[in-house]
């Protein structure tokens, strides 16, 4: 390490404060060098808007991101009507966005691995009861929904023999019938995602039939192989789970 850089170890908030100084200066220099006129874009232009998430560093770009994007769904929903489907590894969406997806006025699908899909499902040890852990937060996330008399709201797991599910991302259809946009990167929309791990997404507004028609055809391919749980399925499949696992839920959640 470079002589003129605080460490880390020694100086912590030295540190944050000398990267979050380099980050600020090279993330305004990406937004000058790329910045697009509004008069400059035509109908036929494909948009690809990049934002990173550095909260460690007070870098928030993709969560104020985020937060924008469910204002616009839940307003044109409002309006037009809307639905977006948004997919995780796993059923482990932040507060925030649980909170945002049940106040939306849109139809919102959640496509998560399920059990035998989870990555966790042959592991030994506490680890074999994540799969379980997961569709504890779900049967939660659903009772919730179901109290609220949101039917529009439904959760896919994914199911492929052979096959573990690690897929992630938001596809938007407001009232269309392909997608208006769809968001491509590393977050899981998780706790760990917006507090603690470093993130970078693109969201692409495309700008043509065929590259609409291509993003459909991504977010019908995952669909394929998911089926919609219930309530009452999940009731059932939780039942028998350690009272234990219950308490370890808010360790579950902030550290997978």
């Amino acid at each position: 390490m470079a002589d003129d850089v605080a460490d880390p170890t020694r100086d912590p908030r030295g540190f944050v404060r000398e990267a979050n100084e380099i980050m600020v200066q090279f993330l305004h220099r990406a937004e000058i060098e790329h910045a697009v006129e509004a008069g400059s874009i035509c109908e036929h232009d494909t948009l690809a808007i990049p934002t990173v998430q550095m909260r460690q560093l007070g870098i928030t770009q993709d969560e104020s991101h985020m937060s924008e994007f469910f204002d616009l769904v839940h307003a044109f929903a409002r309006n037009y009507g809307s639905r977006s489907l948004m997919a995780s590894a796993y059923f482990n969406f932040s507060d925030q966005y649980k909170r945002s997806v049940l106040d939306s006025a849109s139809r919102w699908d959640l496509l998560v691995a399920s059990p035998q899909a989870n990555g966790f499902y042959t592991a030994q040890g506490i680890s074999q009861y994540i799969p379980d852990m997961y569709s504890i937060i779900e049967h939660e996330f659903v009772r919730t929904a179901h109290s609220r008399a949101r039917s529009d709201i439904s959760i896919e797991e994914y199911m492929r023999d052979g096959w573990t599910f690690h897929g992630k991302g938001v596809w938007s259809y407001l009232n269309q019938k392909l997608p208006q946009l769809t968001m491509i990167g590393s977050p899981n929309y998780g706790y760990r995602s917006i507090y603690r791990d470093l993130e970078a997404q693109v969201t692409v507004v495309p700008g043509n039939v065929q590259l609409q028609k291509d993003i459909h055809h991504e977010a019908l391919g995952l669909l394929a192989h998911s089926k919609i749980v219930s309530q009452d399925e999940l009731k059932q499949r939780t039942r028998g789970s350690p009272l234990w696992l219950r308490g370890l839920k808010p360790f579950v959640m902030k550290k997978m």
